[in-house]
């Protein structure tokens, strides 16, 4: 689980005179997408999926249902052109940071509302300064943020968005013409040489971020959506120049290059936004009916005006 920024607690730690507020951050892992909506600057990672094991383990003991139940099928790199990487993925330190797979929808559903209430325990806790300890209920604590798969719709939004200019200049001066981990011609490219086809997923913050920094909307393993079976971004094993944003992807139980990246939305107010809103909406109510009576005291007048015409 990504958790608060450093920057954020370096500050509430060395000035507790600031009060931290859960209502404007910026929901851990994420970047901002519209006023109540984010979006993951990653894809989940093996560390953020151990994490979440690790939890249900500590939770519930390495024998229960909650915990079997998370296990990724390990058996999907058994179709890989690399052996080891069948053997590793899971287990092995080196690919913590890459993305999880050989989940399905039920189990990347499941992790989302893990999610959402851990993170909204965590800033309660961190608002209240109580000492975390493992919560699997929502009792008590406002549930401020809620992770889920994007819908389509939401997922093309974020993937229309393109590069910065900045970003655009440093592809441009590359030494490998490759911009996400897709499969491209062998001939492409001005430094060819460079060109190397991974066949195989990458670490989730490689490649070039998008205009909000989200790394491989495209590419490395194509990203699960609200609708089940439905994928989307194109993978590692895809040919680039298929990949469009708004084609689908159709997948079936776990696969080794199917993955989850959350968006995350806000779904309570706080009091003051609340207030806030209030207010504009009663000013806007008000310069309504200010306007309405203007408008009506102008047609009458033309009104007169008009019976006065007709008597002359």
């Amino acid at each position: 689980m990504k958790l608060i920024s450093a920057l954020g607690l370096f500050l509430i730690s060395t000035f507790p005179f600031i009060t931290f507020n859960p209502y404007t951050i910026t929901p851990p892992g994420t970047t901002k997408l519209s006023d109540n909506l984010y979006v993951d600057v990653t894809e989940i990672c093996i560390s953020d999926w151990n994490e979440y094991s690790f939890w249900l383990k500590r939770m519930y003991g390495e024998d229960s249902d909650e915990y079997r139940s998370c296990f990724p099928d390990s058996t999907v790199w058994r179709k890989s052109i690399y052996e080891q990487v069948a053997k590793s993925y899971f287990k092995h330190p080196a690919y913590y940071n890459f993305p999880i797979v050989g989940i399905t929808y039920e189990q990347a559903v499941a992790y989302c509302e893990w999610r959402s209430i851990q993170v909204n325990y965590m800033l309660y806790a961190r608002q209240n300064k109580l000492e975390y300890s493992p919560k699997d209920d929502t009792i008590g604590i406002p549930q401020i943020y809620k992770y889920r798969l994007p819908s389509k719709e939401e997922w093309e939004v974020i993937a229309s968005l393109g590069f910065s200019q900045k970003t655009k200049k440093q592809i441009e001066n590359s030494y490998n013409p490759h911009i996400y981990n897709l499969i491209y011609p062998q001939n492409e490219g001005k430094n060819i040489t460079n060109a190397v086809n991974l066949h195989t997923t990458a670490t989730i913050n490689s490649f070039w971020p998008n205009l909000i920094g989200c790394y491989h909307i495209f590419g490395n393993v194509a990203e699960m959506t609200d609708t089940k079976g439905v994928a989307k971004g194109g993978a590692w094993l895809h040919n680039a120049y298929e990949v469009t944003v708004d084609r689908d992807y159709y997948y079936r139980g776990a696969q080794n290059w199917v993955g989850i990246r959350c968006v995350c939305e806000k779904v309570l107010k706080s009091e003051k936004e609340i207030a806030r809103e209030f207010n504009m909406q009663a000013k806007l109510d008000k310069k309504f009916q200010k306007d309405s009576i203007k408008q009506e005291k102008l047609l009458q007048k033309q009104e007169r005006k008009r019976d006065y015409d007709e008597e002359e």
